[in-house]
């Protein structure tokens, strides 16, 4: 028989299923073409089973003899060895056996090889199935077993239901410390192949994964180097990377997306927040919101519980804010000045029209989008100006005009401030804010529009019933007069104001009454840091102004302090940051809180530059033993925060809502306030009829909104009761001064100095 029929391609253990099964089908065909009489054939077998090995491996040579190796003189017939009979391979082993003798550890540790190659080599791959090609060959399946148990490998690499070659491959590698051939081609194949996944994401995964704008998924594909890409139907996302890539950015969105706390909140008006809101609120927060019904409650899926709570807390204040609450709103109709001979009476009465309004500052978050719009009057064509001139018309002070609701029925601006039943240990402050009332229209696509709800001019008379008979939403921007924003405050300080309001149900003379609870903590630093925040500490130039643009909460600017520290940063830039630091001590004042009922009516003047917001607020001060538990514990917080040395000290927040004394309070806001107290020099009239300037004394704020970090300003006066009579009129008169200061016309009076 040939000797090729025998060959394999590999050698096989005489202990392997696998060998006995080929060599019982070699040895049925070798006698199937076997040509020999069966006698011979046994008397080859009894021949080659005697006890001596010599004769059996003569017998065994013998029979392999070829015809051609016979010798001429021999006639015999050519005789074949059984291939049924074992090898002498198979017969030494047997002996050994019969021995007793076993492999040991130094027997496989002569295969180790003394060294290896690189495992990043070519070569490495040939040497490591060389070695497992000797272990397999050398020993059986039981003995490589046994070599694990003696190395004492993990029982993880000696179970008895592994197959051989993975004895050997753990020996090789847990043993001898090769590098693992299938790890190296993995991580080459992670290297060099590129493949694309399917990510299903559900919205609120969606949202935190893309972060704002989308920042954060352009984070994960810069750094683990994947393009990834939106599937709308379903949602989903579409990565394209490297294998080993695409296997990380696996473990991190799985980390993300179990990492997600979610929340359904409860809002307290029990109704939905707006669209445009809840946007809003999900992009200010870093947090996904969406209502749930008709009903009231929202869902807040969030990445860490920060952003849980600031979401909470903007989502009470929309909700609180968005109700039909706001203050009543009057109008002012100033007196008909005096005719001049050059104005004939055919252009009498006035026109007004809806403007579009652009404010320097970005308007509240809450505002709707679309376009917001002032109502003003239509200057006239013949060289009248559209601005009242006070003193021709005597303004609020003189008397002579006429405050007017919706309805236009009059009312006593004066008797209706001073109505409210004064509770008995409180006292009454009031205040008039400056600002524009701002009408909100709706625009469809989302983006500012510049057409007005209602086109044309109208009478006065006309607009008001438009007002009453439409759902146009008024709101009260406060803003600084023009001439208030270049000049030098004085009697500066900086405070942390905290207001809490009550949801208002009852109304007195169209005037909404709100339970309020206000706390206030005013800071102030040593004498180094204060002169090194002097100079931009109220300045609100038109070079701030481009800097205010609307930001979001995951910025770095939430603490009480930031106001006046970036403004003491921005103005002294070369200063380095480590000198600076240590230099500021800030000594933080006991908290003041005020409880009382607050008041508001808005005043419209379309024959102004600016309108008016009337506030009654009777408060009484609370002691410490008397003020709400939770403020207290915050106030205490803060000032542990403010004045500690610990730079990675969290801040503290206030409460979203609390109960006190029956009553349910609601964060209105939490704001960082630089006030200041101004003795400017107010320009009265407009054009040509320009008067020297008065003075005024106006208290001017510069606040930032820690929920939703914007900035604003007001400007306000206040009633001074120890006047006395005189007390009222004063204090109409300041408001006629403000609001009606204007810009210098140069060209008219070349003497002033520029604005």
């Amino acid at each position: 028989m040939s000797s090729s029929l025998l060959r394999t391609s590999r050698s096989l253990c005489s202990s392997c299923v696998r060998w006995r099964h080929h060599r019982l089908y070699v040895s049925h065909a070798a006698l199937a073409t076997s040509a020999f009489p069966t006698g011979s054939l046994q008397q080859t077998e009894t021949s080659s089973s005697g006890p001596s090995h010599a004769s059996g491996k003569a017998n065994s040579q013998k029979g392999f003899r070829s015809p051609r190796e016979t010798k001429s003189g021999d006639h015999t017939p050519l005789q074949s060895r059984n291939p049924l009979e074992p090898t002498s391979v198979d017969l030494y082993l047997a002996s050994i056996h019969a021995a007793g003798l076993e492999p040991t550890l130094d027997d496989i540790e002569r295969c180790r090889p003394k060294r290896h190659s690189s495992s990043e080599s070519s070569k490495y791959a040939e040497e490591y199935n060389n070695l497992l090609d000797t272990l397999c060959r050398s020993f059986s399946k039981d003995q490589l077993r046994k070599f694990t148990e003696l190395y004492q490998l993990d029982p993880i690499w000696t179970r008895t239901s592994r197959r051989k070659v993975e004895y050997a491959e753990s020996i090789i590698e847990k043993q001898w410390n090769w590098p693992s051939l299938k790890e190296i081609e993995r991580r080459k194949r992670d290297r060099t192949e590129v493949v694309a996944k399917i990510f299903a994401v559900n919205p609120s995964q969606l949202f935190l994964i893309l972060g704002k704008d989308g920042a954060d998924l352009l984070q994960l594909s810069m750094q683990y180097n994947v393009h990834i890409s939106l599937a709308s139907n379903p949602l989903a996302l579409r990565v394209e990377g490297l294998r080993g890539a695409m296997k990380q950015l696996t473990e991190h969105l799985n980390d993300l997306k179990k990492g997600i706390i979610d929340e359904i909140v409860e809002l307290p008006s029990k109704r939905p927040i707006r669209q445009d809101l809840v946007q809003r609120i999900s992009r200010l927060a870093g947090a996904y919101v969406e209502n749930l019904g008709h009903k009231g409650k929202i869902r807040i899926c969030a990445k860490d519980p920060e952003k849980m709570d600031i979401a909470k807390r903007l989502a009470i204040r929309a909700s609180t804010e968005g109700q039909d609450n706001s203050s009543p709103l009057l109008c002012y109709v100033p007196a008909k000045a005096k005719l001049e001979h050059s104005v004939p009476p055919s252009f009498m009465p006035h026109t007004y029209s809806i403007y579009p309004f652009l404010s320097p500052r970005p308007l509240p978050w809450t505002t709707i989008k679309g376009g917001s719009f002032r109502i003003r009057r239509v200057a006239d064509w013949l060289g009248a100006t559209a601005t009242e001139d006070i003193s021709k018309t005597g303004g609020l002070a003189g008397g002579q005009g006429k405050v007017m609701t919706k309805t236009e029925e009059p009312r006593d601006l004066q008797e209706l401030l001073q109505s409210a039943p004064k509770t008995s240990g409180s006292e009454r402050l009031v205040t008039a804010s400056f600002g524009h009332i701002v009408l909100a229209s709706p625009s469809p696509s989302g983006h500012s529009m510049l057409t007005p709800p209602l086109k044309g001019n109208w009478t006065l008379s006309k607009i008001l019933k438009w007002l009453y008979t439409s759902s146009t939403s008024l709101m009260f921007v406060p803003s600084l007069p023009h001439t208030l924003l270049d000049s030098i405050p004085s009697n500066q300080k900086v405070l942390h104001r905290v207001l809490y309001r009550t949801l208002s149900g009852s109304h007195l003379e169209r005037t909404p009454y709100q339970q309020l609870i206000k706390l206030e903590m005013e800071f102030s630093m040593s004498d180094l840091a204060r002169s090194n925040a002097s100079g931009l500490e109220h300045s609100d130039s038109d070079r701030e102004l481009t800097d205010d643009l609307p930001v979001d909460v995951d910025r770095d600017a939430s603490s009480p302090l930031d106001l006046s520290q970036d403004s003491a940063a921005s103005e002294e830039p070369s200063l380095d940051a480590q000198q600076t630091t240590p230099q500021i001590s800030v000594n933080v004042s006991d908290a003041v809180c005020l409880e009382g009922i607050e008041s508001t009516v808005d005043v419209m003047m379309p024959d102004r530059p600016m309108d008016i917001q009337f506030t009654v607020f009777d408060h009484a001060v609370l002691s410490v033993g008397a003020q709400p538990p939770v403020l207290v514990e915050y106030a205490k917080q803060l000032r542990q925060f403010l004045t500690s040395q610990d730079g990675e000290a969290i801040q503290p927040q206030p409460l979203a809502t609390f109960d006190f004394r029956g009553q349910t309070y609601f964060l209105q806001t939490s704001l960082s306030v630089r006030q200041a107290i101004e003795a400017t020099q107010l320009s009265i009239g407009a054009g040509e009829d320009l008067e020297q300037p008065i003075p005024a004394q106006v208290i001017t704020e510069s606040l930032l909104d820690l929920e939703s970090n914007q900035k604003f300003t007001s400007c306000q006066v206040k009633l001074d009761n120890s006047a006395g009579a005189e007390a009222w009129g004063q204090f109409l008169a300041s408001c006629d001064h403000v609001s009606t200061a204007s810009i210098p016309t140069q060209s008219h009076n070349p003497d002033l100095p520029a604005s």
